[in-house]
């Protein structure tokens, strides 16, 4: 029999299991904020990950992790990212990451595996799962690693199956996820403060969501900028960055609608709303109009045309500035070359200022005096006319009001589990939409005053004199005055130097019509005027009286 101890030397060695390198790094997780505070298992993480290398002579060099970071995907976690990297860059690898369980290292199945692979037959670095012993030195516990990360897919998918429509189904019937934004107390069964525990959700506007109403009021007035609006906020007592405003202002929470990515289309809250549907949607507009962004670092008594002078090439907000050197303040576009102009007028200035010609439009819209009684009697035989024709308006008022407490009672419903809330949303659209056709033919129909001569008496008193009252006026008070006469702005005509208005208060184009035809008073008398005049706009008129 042939000898075969000679051929032994041609059997190639099996690699030495010995631990060259005894460092090893810890990687430790749980997924959430409240976990992370309540129920220590950061710490017990690390414990058994030092145990586990106490008991295999390893030394802990390097810990990653120690927060909280969702598994949802793996390269959105910034300490797992952070982990993965630094081996790949690292010269002196570690022998292996000591993991408490493999569904802390990755819930993304597929790529996890992958990425293990990679880890181990690339890198040369190993896994170890502490709470069962598994590990990567050996194609079995290879396997065993990929079968415990596969698993932890599943478990995270067979969670969403269950966990993501009932999220969904919280969310349609009316509820809030997450935290509520600022001007409201969230109530409910898992919120961390113990104050607001209660068995329900419940969402409230709270002492500052009270003055934060008053935001909205300003801005959905057009009168001011968010700086502004932030500094009046602060001498009520309440700290908020413009910029938090411009977040606030585009946030549909504040008007009882839900914007979830989890539901298909918005779903309306259960919630106190701050403002209403439509003051919201006019708040939309009146941002979509400032395409310059432009927002004003502070107000300026010089420049009071600012958020009110516009661009007549581009329809831009016109900027109001002060040239340092000079002393003097300007406005000017910022898209169009060449669109400037004096704030005030100088002694050498070429053209005439923004004040001078804002002054002259002022002066066009001043009645005479020995006009105003007559002008007076016109506008009370118009206004008794629109009460004349009042049965319409009184049947729409009565409808509108039942429409609003169909509407209260249907939430009512809800609210008790008497309808569900596929009924409740097909009920409530069909009630909004006729609350808002009702609404538009109330604002095209009449205006009850009671007080109508005394109200019509202060308005052209006031008309008398516009231009000494914008002068003589605070800086809010011109400002309320401009937005009253001029709710679309003005546009500067830079080549004519002029102003050109497009949208102008009804009534005081009205007292202006009216006023101009007084000059045929000689001619005709004021009841033929009146009945002859195709003047009577068809829109709402809204006597001026508060910005004047």
């Amino acid at each position: 029999m042939e000898n075969l101890d000679y051929f032994k030397k041609f059997v190639p060695s099996k690699e030495s299991t010995i631990v060259s390198n005894p460092e090893v790094w810890s990687y430790t997780r749980v997924s959430s904020k409240e976990q992370f505070d309540n129920n220590s298992s950061i710490t017990r993480q690390q414990e058994a990950n030092l145990d586990c290398a106490a008991k295999n002579n390893f030394r802990i060099i390097e810990q990653f992790g120690g927060t909280y970071e969702s598994a949802k995907s793996d390269f959105t976690r910034k300490e797992f990212k952070r982990l993965i990297e630094k081996v790949k860059s690292s010269r002196k690898k570690p022998y292996a990451i000591l993991v408490y369980k493999m569904s802390r290292f990755s819930r993304s199945g597929g790529n996890a595996i992958g990425l293990v692979s990679y880890l181990v037959d690339e890198l040369k670095v190993h896994l170890f799962e502490v709470c069962s012993g598994l590990n990567t030195t050996t194609d079995r516990g290879k396997a065993a690693i990929w079968d415990s990360l596969f698993s932890a897919y599943k478990e995270n998918l067979e969670r969403k199956e269950i966990i993501i429509p009932n999220m969904a189904a919280y969310i349609k019937a009316g509820n809030w996820f997450s935290r509520a934004p600022r001007g409201y107390d969230h109530f409910g069964p898992k919120v961390r403060n113990i104050k607001f525990h209660s068995p329900v959700q419940k969402i409230v506007i709270n002492e500052e969501g009270k003055i934060l109403r008053e935001a909205w009021d300003w801005k959905l007035s057009g009168l001011y900028s968010d700086v502004q609006i932030a500094d009046k906020l602060a001498n009520r007592g309440l700290i908020i960055e413009p910029k938090r405003l411009s977040t606030m202002w585009r946030n549909p929470f504040y008007c009882g609608i839900s914007i979830n990515k989890l539901v298909e289309g918005p779903t309306i809250g259960k919630w106190e709303p701050m403002i209403s549907q439509t003051d919201f949607i006019k708040i939309q507009q009146i941002l979509e109009r400032n395409t310059s962004g432009y927002q004003h670092k502070k107000d300026v008594d010089e420049r009071p045309l600012t958020r009110l002078l516009r661009c007549n090439i581009c329809d831009c907000y016109m900027v109001g500035y002060k040239n340092n050197k000079k002393n003097l303040h300007y406005y000017r576009c910022l898209k169009c070359n060449g669109v400037s102009l004096n704030a005030h007028s100088t002694p050498h200035a070429k053209k005439k200022s923004a004040e001078a010609i804002f002054l002259e439009l002022l002066d066009e819209y001043q009645i005479p005096q020995k006009y105003s009684t007559l002008v007076t009697m016109q506008l009370t035989k118009l206004f008794k006319h629109y009460d004349e024709n009042s049965s319409v308006d009184e049947n729409l008022e009565k409808q509108y009001q039942q429409l609003q407490k169909e509407m209260k009672d249907l939430k009512i419903r809800l609210g008790l589990g008497k309808i569900d809330k596929e009924t409740y949303d097909l009920t409530f659209e069909h009630l909004n939409e006729q609350i808002v056709k009702v609404s538009k033919e109330l604002n095209n129909g009449k205006v009850k005053i009671s007080n109508l001569e005394s109200v019509l008496k202060t308005a052209l008193n006031k008309l008398e004199k516009l231009s000494k009252i914008w002068s003589s006026g605070e800086l809010e008070d011109k400002r309320a005055l401009q937005k009253n006469l001029f709710p679309e702005g003005i546009f500067y005509d830079a080549k004519n130097n002029q102003y050109l208005t497009r949208n102008t208060n009804k009534f005081i184009e009205l007292v202006v019509c009216l006023s101009a035809s007084c000059e045929d008073i000689k001619k005709e008398d004021s009841q033929n005027i009146l009945e002859k005049s195709s003047l009577v706009p068809g829109s709402r008129l809204e006597l001026p009286t508060s910005g004047l």
